[in-house]
């Protein structure tokens, strides 16, 4: 069998849906070689992978290049057998595909609001045709069946995961070079927020943190919001002027981008992990957090209610309840929850991740879509 995974990236930029590609480039990977079929897959704005998670030989990334991805997509049309598409903006590439082999099988992958209107034209064909639709949470599965007007059957629940790679910890301290570098120290409480920042991110909910954080500081006076991910110039004055003006820009830490090899740390320096998003997909750095240990607040009205498992894993809130926020960040601040991190590679460890994939494999192996 010939399986194809075609993407707009997994290297070149960072983000949820960029951490959900390269896990499930490693798992394909991984089955394609205990399974012994061939796996191909081609990035649209990707030049090279990351061999951890895809050997060279089995990818082909097009640096941005869209005519020669579309070009080479379709010559390689009368081999395929299988498809996932990582994207619903790969529409024209799957139709163009469909029309010169119609028995590729497609498997379309569905993450969040690119996904959740009412698609047009190409995408809601695609949608139409697709053998299987992969959604990262059931409140995706929703938004797809509510706007589109698909069949719920056609549509699984496919978890997002954690990294194969992400440094789970063994001991839950405070790093001492963290501390040293934000100038806090062990007794300080910290509030963390990870996310893209900018004009278009604000749905993630790290306003609503910030607005916050008066009323938290007068319960818990040696709270400090550390605010991390790449911000524009122009999203980061703005939020440094908001806290001035709130009163709280002592207690407000905007570091900027965050390397990979220092995610957990950052996780580990948390007593608390809040982002009361309203149009999350999934959530990736919920499961993260808690992995790591740190208690988390997300919102009720997204993805991130599967990434805590229906409230299991943390605090599900109502995300425009700026009392709700406050009030539930003071409590868990003054009464930590319980450590529940052990629960997190049984629900979304990379393992399962696999044995789920082979199981679709599996299936569509056999060509009994319905």
């Amino acid at each position: 069998m010939k399986i194809y995974f075609l993407i707009l990236s997994a290297f070149k930029f960072t983000g949820g849906l960029e951490k959900f590609n390269r896990a499930f480039m490693k798992a394909l990977s991984d089955i394609s070689a205990e399974q012994k079929f061939d796996l191909f897959l081609k990035s649209s704005h990707d030049k090279l992978p990351d061999e951890r998670y895809i050997s060279k030989d089995k990818f082909e990334g097009f640096e941005g290049n869209k005519i020669k991805f579309i070009f080479r997509c379709l010559i390689e049309a009368k081999k395929m057998e299988l498809v996932f598409i990582g994207h619903i903006n790969l529409a024209p590439v799957a139709i163009l595909l469909r029309l010169l082999n119609p028995k590729i099988k497609f498997i379309v992958i569905g993450h969040g609001i690119e996904i959740w209107p009412k698609q047009h034209f190409f995408k809601k064909l695609l949608l139409r045709f697709a053998d299987k639709i992969l959604a990262v949470s059931n409140f995706t599965k929703n938004q797809i069946v509510t706007n589109n007007r698909i069949d719920a059957n056609k549509i699984t629940v496919f978890h997002n995961t954690l990294d194969p790679y992400f440094k789970i910890p063994q001991n839950f301290n405070k790093p001492d070079y963290l501390l040293k570098r934000y100038g806090i120290d062990e007794k300080t409480k910290v509030i963390l927020s990870i996310a893209r920042i900018n004009q278009y991110e604000g749905y993630k909910g790290y306003d609503k943190v910030l607005e916050s954080l008066p009323s938290v500081k007068n319960e818990v006076p040696n709270v400090k919001y550390i605010l991390c991910g790449k911000y524009t110039a122009v999203e980061g004055k703005r939020l440094k002027d908001k806290a001035k003006y709130l009163g709280v820009e002592q207690n407000f830490i905007l570091p900027g981008f965050i390397e990979e090899k220092e995610l957990t740390d950052h996780y580990l320096l948390a007593d608390v992990f809040v982002l009361p998003s309203k149009k999350e997909g999934f959530g990736i750095v919920f499961i993260e957090a808690a992995a790591c240990g740190a208690p988390v607040i997300a919102g009720n009205q997204d993805g991130s209610v599967d990434a805590l498992l229906n409230g299991k894993l943390g605090k599900l809130i109502n995300p425009d309840d700026e009392s709700e926020i406050s009030e539930t960040i003071i409590e868990v601040l003054k009464k930590p929850l319980s450590n529940k991190s052990n629960k997190i590679k049984d629900y979304f460890g990379f393992d399962k991740f696999k044995e789920i994939l082979l199981g679709i494999l599996n299936y569509s192996n056999n060509y009994k879509f319905e």
